[in-house]
């Protein structure tokens, strides 16, 4: 591998990885449901932009200090306050400049670009794709181009990434940002450019300001850190490790961005504060299917983190993730084995890192081995690991440890890189050796292999991209349900009693045989999906609006005369419910995936049809 420092053609790479990404996230959306989770967020958003529109209109009228009262902004800034602002702030001025809707008294006027739901969506797309461009410079200094491409298009061709990247949510945003943090630290350790010390703290503040997973940065941060500076350490025993710059300006500059960008912090910070923590600390429980049994209470089993990693996760990416594991750790493992059986050592070489090199509080990794597998080992197995732990809340599935997925899509970028070294030498030893004295002139044998391996290092990463792609085309936008060929795709996951999904998105592709087929003011029990994500659809003028919402549980179903069930294993009572309160089992529409049953309607008028006569019941030919 030959790490190498980004040329201009690169920095263009990068910028096109990242536009394609977002236009391909921006078209599949259009198809994709409203969770859960998303309409909460957008209620949100636009009670915050509330308060952007009011400070104008307080400057306008030199009313300026009212707007930062504490009752001005609980007025507008206490909605989902159990999370920092910055996505759902970001998404309030997508939707107020890209959509049509305009609330400014002055009469200023929105670009009227893209629908109401897309528009609060567009931040979501940004972040993922500022993931793959990194993940290609992150991949290039670490192993090439091959190694940098690779990783980029592994990413996002996860296909629960490329899901989660379309949404108004945090998941997709918060695994950029660890990302970041990662890339800025890793930047900072050399000291080559002190600014990226700096860098760090603010994209460290910007993090913490994304959702609260940041937290747990720095002290993963600390451990490589101090792995990095064990030589230097063990040379000087009596002297105490230099704390770098990088962790100051976290600890500074990160703490004054998340406060800065919180104006529940402006004015009861310790309150609000202790609640933010006390909240994440003793967050309620979700159902989660896993291997038949309902899971609603922790712990979880150990293994169901690393099981739906497998599960999901393209198996192609999980090899060669694997493969570059292999890659750092396999000297010590041999050497380790080689003491108690009969593998042989690997040859020792000699270290190229020395000590020469005058280290500093900015530069306190200078001329030190910069463990890069360890950085990358230690982000993309921690987030699997805290998840699998027995007191962590059960939540929603896969989303929570994403931020494993760009160091595992580098690892594998790594195996990449090897693979491609190893064939340029083996390329090269063919040459030499077929290579007539004539022409073995320098270099004269090296030009074919050189060429032909270039080739190679743009097809290899499209060729190891491509069963992601086509397992995220085959199963969209039912991201949530996609299952990889090791768990037997979605039919075989069922089988398996692995979940089939969660938030309540899926009925989206029902609307338009409901806005068909049922008649005028019909009464809908909508199940699992929000009264958000209902306005939502029709507010975007994809749900007819003269067909309402019964609302929640039995009396919901009492008063409905359709009522639909998003199959799940917890939600199995529901479909009984209906059948007592209908009168008959019968859907009258389901809608599946694979063969797999997603969403079930049930039409109450069916139970006098059903109870017909045969012959009298309509029939198709």
């Amino acid at each position: 591998m030959r790490p190498c420092e980004p040329m201009r053609r690169d920095y263009l790479l990068a910028l096109l990885l990242f536009a394609l990404s977002v236009a391909a996230l921006g078209l599949a959306q259009r198809d994709q449901g409203v969770m859960r989770d998303e309409g909460t967020y957008f209620r949100a958003s636009e009670s915050y932009w509330g308060w952007f529109a009011h400070l104008a209109d307080n400057i306008s009228d030199g009313k300026t200090g009212k707007s930062f009262d504490r009752k001005e902004i609980h007025r507008y800034w206490r909605n989902n306050g159990e999370h920092p602002v910055l996505v759902k702030t970001l998404s309030a001025l997508s939707w107020r400049f890209l959509h049509e809707r305009a609330r400014n008294k002055r009469g200023f006027e929105s670009a009227a670009l893209m629908s109401e739901i897309s528009a609060f969506r567009v931040p979501g797309w940004l972040f993922t794709g500022l993931a793959v461009a990194l993940l290609y410079l992150f991949g290039l200094r670490i192993g090439g181009r091959a190694c940098g491409l690779s990783a980029a298009l592994l990413y996002i061709t996860i296909p629960r990434v490329f899901f989660h990247g379309q949404l108004a949510c945090f998941d997709s945003p918060i695994t950029t940002m660890w990302l970041l943090v990662c890339y800025g630290y890793f930047r900072s350790l050399s000291g080559e450019k002190k600014r990226w010390a700096i860098y760090t703290g603010v994209f460290f503040g910007l993090a913490l300001a994304t959702k609260h997973n940041a937290w747990f940065l720095p002290p993963l941060l600390l451990i490589h850190y101090l792995a990095v500076v064990w030589p230097d350490l063990s040379l000087r025993p009596l002297r105490l490790p230099r704390v770098a710059l990088v962790f100051i300006a976290m600890a500074v500059l990160g703490v004054l961005v998340f406060w800065a960008h919180w104006p529940m912090l402006w004015t009861d910070p310790i309150k609000h504060l202790r609640w933010y923590f006390g909240f994440h600390a003793r967050h309620s429980f979700y159902n989660m299917e896993y291997l038949g049994v309902n899971w609603g209470y922790p712990p979880l089993p150990l293994s169901y983190p690393f099981v739906m990693t497998l599960f999901t996760v393209p198996t192609i990416t999980v090899l060669l993730s694997l493969a570059g594991l292999w890659h750092y750790i396999s000297a010590t493992v041999l050497t380790v084995l080689s003491r108690w059986t009969g593998i042989v050592a690997p040859k020792r070489h000699d270290d190229p890192w020395r000590y020469p090199a005058k280290r500093s509080w900015v530069r306190p990794a200078q001329g030190l081995n910069p463990r890069i597998g360890l950085l990358l080992v230690i982000n993309a197995s921690f987030p699997l690991l805290l998840i699998a732990l027995p007191w962590t809340p059960i939540f929603g599935g896969t989303k929570h440890w994403m931020p494993a997925y760009p160091f595992i899509a580098l690892l594998g970028g790594v195996a990449v890189a090897r693979l491609l070294e190893r064939l340029r030498a083996i390329g090269r030893a063919r040459a030499e050796a077929n290579a007539s004295p004539q022409s073995s002139r320098a270099g004269a044998s090296a030009r074919p292999v050189k060429g032909w391996v270039r080739v190679m290092a743009v097809l290899l990463p499209i060729a190891i991209a491509a069963p992601g792609a086509v397992n995220t085309w085959l199963t969209h936008p039912f991201g949530l349900s996609q299952y990889n060929a090791l768990a037997g795709g979605v039919a075989g996951a069922a089988d398996l009693g692995l979940n089939r999904q969660f938030w309540g998105y899926s009925p989206r592709q029902l609307l338009p045989w409901i806005n068909k087929t049922l008649p005028k003011s019909a009464n809908v029990y909508w199940h699992d999906v929000s009264y958000d994500a209902y306005r939502a659809y029709i507010n975007d003028g994809l749900l007819r609006p003269d067909i309402h919402n019964a609302g929640a549980e039995q009396p919901a179903i009492n008063a409905s005369n359709f009522a639909m069930v998003i199959h799940e294993l917890h939600f199995n009572k529901y479909d009984y419910m209906i059948w007592r309160t209908y009168g008959h089992p019968a859907p009258v529409k389901v809608l599946s995936l694979d063969g797999v049953p997603l969403v079930s309607v049930y039409d109450r008028k069916r139970a006098a049809t059903l109870r017909r006569p045969l012959s009298q019941r309509d029939r198709k030919p």
